[in-house]
């Protein structure tokens, strides 16, 4: 890294580990749940996994690219889907303080492909932008180790194909508050964020498609030197089922769950660092199959600020 960030690579490794998988967390819900029964999460659980947010950055830019693939067999007669998902994060760490945290600013990207029953006479693609997001939080290091952090902020709705056919996301405003816990010390680094998402009406038909959602990633990982080897996992609930499908469904019906769990490897090649990992879903519900997701993340820092010149002295001889 530059300057200063340069001599505490490992400090930045663990909290820049930072925002991954906005949509490819369960792709079509719609299509995969017999009736088309509910949507998927805008804010898929699994995209902060192995990533300590609770730890505040170094002052910088930094530009963090995650990209996934999955494939969900199903269970029953529904389509088998495999997808895609390409995440380019600007993270910006200011030189602002505010009650003793780190101000921290995050803008997100991503681009989503989609294939239901691929190599078959039936398959079908889809690929375009996702919904765009932007969080504010604050981060702070409570020391030995352990550093607490909040964000919020919005995905903007967008008004494309794969949200007007597959629910992934879509043309509405979807609220997200994030809180995450991590520790960092001795080689050892342990992190829990959990995300809360509520999102408003589809601004085109006033209808709520997205139900509210509440997740949990979390990651206990040891260095080793510059290699990094650890354990990742996620989980989420639908808090309710979006009102179109209420009379199908019942109140609480075609609300979905699932949780994964796997393994994620690291190395820190100096100012750039990747990341690895595969993800198995051992439990879920009203997804009809188990996803495998394989991942891998690049981080770039991008601008630090130069240290202060010394200072000349007042008196010289």
């Amino acid at each position: 890294m530059i300057g200063g960030i340069m001599s505490n690579v490992e400090l930045i490794l663990k909290p820049v580990r930072f925002l991954a998988r906005l949509a490819a967390v369960a792709v079509a819900a719609a299509v995969a749940l017999p009736g088309g029964a509910s949507a998927d999460p805008v804010s898929p659980a699994g995209w902060t996994a192995g990533i300590a947010l609770g730890a505040p950055l170094p002052e910088g830019v930094y530009f963090i690219n995650t990209a996934t693939y999955f494939e969900r067999s199903s269970r029953f007669a529904a389509p088998t889907i495999d997808a895609g998902v390409n995440i380019p994060v600007v993270a910006w760490s200011t030189p602002v303080t505010i009650l003793g945290g780190r101000l921290e600013i995050l803008g997100i990207f991503p681009e989503l492909t989609v294939s239901v029953n691929p190599n078959s006479p039936t398959s079908a693609a889809w690929r375009d932008f996702y919904n765009p997001a932007g969080l504010v939080g604050l981060a702070w290091d409570l020391g030995g180790g352990w550093g607490f952090a909040n964000y919020v902020g919005a995905f903007a709705p967008v008004n494309t194909t794969l949200g007007n056919t597959l629910n992934l996301g879509g043309n509405y405003w979807t609220f997200l508050e994030l809180a995450t816990v991590a520790y960092n010390r001795d080689t050892w680094s342990a992190t829990a964020n959990f995300t809360y998402s509520s999102s408003g009406s589809d601004r085109a038909t006033g209808v709520s498609i997205q139900p509210d959602t509440a997740q949990i990633d979390f990651s206990v990982s040891k260095h080793f030197n510059k290699w990094e080897v650890g354990l990742v996992g996620y989980g989420s609930t639908d808090l309710g089922s979006p009102s179109p499908f209420r009379t199908a469904g019942g109140l609480y019906g075609n609300k979905q769950s699932q949780f994964a769990l796997g393994g994620l490897v690291g190395y820190n090649f100096g100012p750039v660092i990747t990341q690895f990992y595969l993800t198995r879903d051992v439990a879920e519900h009203n997804y009809s199959g188990y996803d495998t997701r394989f991942w891998t993340r690049l981080i770039i820092p991008v601008w630090s600020p130069e240290a202060p010149a010394p200072r000349r002295p007042l008196i010289t001889k």
